[in-house]
């Protein structure tokens, strides 16, 4: 069984990891835009493959890897969250907020340079809230 949390609830835990994220990314962080949306919308649908209201897909990091922009030359990167493919993992809000920062540090990840296959180490990590 999942669990469902407002959009505000849902938008203040992904706040509150942000401000839990160590002083030295903060000011690393002045270019991106971390957005939450329900599901993907239909543009990013069709450019991914992926069928309506599509559960998988957790989050998302569009734009240049910080170590290719120029200052004050790109557009903000951006991360999205979606909401729903989050929380139909999670059992618990405790979960759901597990969830946010383990999807908001992968997405990160990507914006300081970092490919999906640099990352299977980190994605291999269980989660403490899987079934022993």
């Amino acid at each position: 069984m999942s669990v469902r949390l407002s959009e505000d609830a849902f938008c203040q835990a992904v706040d509150e990891v942000v401000r839990s994220l160590p002083a030295q990314f903060l000011a690393w962080l002045e270019n991106v835009v971390i957005e939450v949306e329900r599901y993907p919308d239909a543009r990013l649908q069709r450019q991914m493959k992926l069928g309506p209201r599509h559960i998988g897909l957790m989050g998302l990091f569009e734009g240049h890897y910080v170590t290719k922009q120029e200052y004050g030359m790109a557009m903000p990167n951006r991360i999205l969250l979606f909401q729903r493919a989050i929380e139909s993992r999670c059992r618990s809000v405790e979960e759901v907020q597990y969830e946010i920062r383990r999807t908001v540090l992968h997405e990160l990840a990507h914006h300081f340079g970092y490919e999906e296959s640099d990352l299977d180490d980190f994605e291999a990590q269980p989660s403490p809230f899987d079934p022993e």
